[in-house]
């Protein structure tokens, strides 16, 4: 059995002269490098709009919303991680000291 391909089926889909890969659909490896090049700019330029879209939109939300309450609620939080790491550090203290024995004194261990 012969398969019979013509040469123009082989050729770079982009015409230059060279020939092309099925895995790189169709192109030769220079034109497949630019088409893939061109792609992922695209993507890359796409996302960037959306990000900025995003961002606007998320501007837009927070100015409607009252900045002194969106403010106040932010240093409550903080204070509140603030009390919680300074009590976690306060019990972890006490667990760590040890009663030295025969005598009244604590050994604190760090």
């Amino acid at each position: 059995m012969r398969i019979h391909v013509h040469q123009s089926d082989l050729l770079c889909k982009k015409g230059c002269g060279y020939y092309g890969n099925p895995d790189w659909q169709g192109f030769c490896s220079k034109c497949w490098r630019e088409e893939y090049h061109k792609a992922r700019q695209k993507e890359i330029q796409e996302d960037w709009e959306l990000a900025e879209l995003q961002r606007e939109e998320e501007e837009a939300f927070a100015s409607s919303q009252s900045s002194q309450g969106a403010q106040s609620l932010t240093f409550s939080k903080f204070e509140g991680k603030k009390t919680n790491k300074k009590t976690r550090k306060v019990t972890t203290v006490k667990k760590s000291s040890v009663r030295l024995p025969g005598s009244d004194q604590r050994r604190v261990m760090f």
